[in-house]
């Protein structure tokens, strides 16, 4: 950007960072909604039909089975939004009892795109503006993700091989954490 002659250096710097900020939340704003229509979303295509069965969770540490609104969201405790990729966590409720798995997003904005890629899975590439025909096209790559982890594990377990030991889910049981729903 020509700098303007007009304007102090520190003008200059206030008007840039005012960019910076207004950009930044863009894209927080942009992956927030990415994770709040997923959340919603993924758990009626699932059609558990007994209560929750995804929440938005932090992208890594402890949690229990709960929505942790802006907490969720690897932007948390930071003092300002930074204009970097964002990362998110979905539970997703993995049986009839408690037990939830932890889904890591982590989403970046490119030439005009939102790119949200499952850690150890696939990418997609959103056009913006995001609409929810593009969001429910997520589902079932989701879910083949999820199922899949797991098949793959009782596949490997039949044939009489525990699998590798890469980091794979996260899975709690919720029942055993003292969770609250």
């Amino acid at each position: 950007m020509e700098r303007e002659l007009t304007k102090t250096p520190f003008l200059q710097l206030l008007s840039i960072t005012d960019r910076y900020a207004s950009l930044a939340y863009e894209n927080y704003s942009l992956v927030r909604s990415l994770a709040e229509r997923l959340r919603d979303g993924f758990c009626g295509y699932l059609q558990a039909g007994d209560g929750d069965c995804v929440f938005l969770i932090p992208p890594n540490g402890s949690f229990i089975p709960k929505n942790y609104g802006s907490s969720a969201f690897s932007t948390a405790g930071n003092s300002y939004l930074q204009l970097a990729p964002i990362s998110f966590g979905l539970a997703v409720r993995v049986s009839a009892k408690d037990d939830w798995l932890r889904v890591v997003f982590s989403c970046s904005v490119e030439g005009g795109k939102l790119q949200a890629f499952i850690e150890g899975g696939i990418n997609f590439d959103l056009d913006l503006p995001l609409d929810d025909k593009q969001v429910q096209a997520m589902f079932e790559p989701l879910y083949r993700h999820i199922y899949d982890w797991f098949d793959d594990r009782v596949v490997q377990y039949e044939q009489g091989s525990y699998g590798s030991r890469e980091i794979g889910f996260e899975i709690i049981n919720a029942s055993n954490s003292g969770s609250e729903k």
